[in-house]
């Protein structure tokens, strides 16, 4: 019982304070591997479609960038190349160039 009245009556944290402030719970947050998927394919994939291009192309360091994030290629990188992106943005790779982790990364995808 006093287990129950001590987890009742703690004290919130610090971080949990900070989150509720920025308007974030921690149950719905986003990775940023997911909010970097997801730039890429409203930026990128579906103006392409829209306008109804079969392919279309861009680098690491468009979303880079486009995002305004500070030393995040390899994430950006990861997040493209992931299964992931290509089910979420229903496109095929057709080509990748350029480093494994780089600002000149770039990806081919046919729509």
């Amino acid at each position: 019982m006093w287990e129950f009245l001590r987890k009742l009556f703690r004290k919130p944290s610090v971080k949990s304070i900070k989150s509720v402030k920025n308007g974030k719970s921690s149950n719905s947050r986003i990775s940023q591997a997911d909010e970097i998927r997801k730039y890429a394919k409203t930026q990128f994939i579906i103006p392409a479609r829209k306008k109804g291009g079969a392919r279309v192309s861009f680098t690491s360091k468009d979303i880079h960038q486009g995002m305004d994030l500070q030393s995040r290629y390899p994430q950006v990188c990861a997040s493209i190349d992931s299964k992931k992106f290509k089910e979420f943005a229903r496109v095929e790779l057709i080509k990748r160039e350029g480093p494994q982790q780089g600002a000149t990364a770039r990806w081919t995808f046919k729509l």
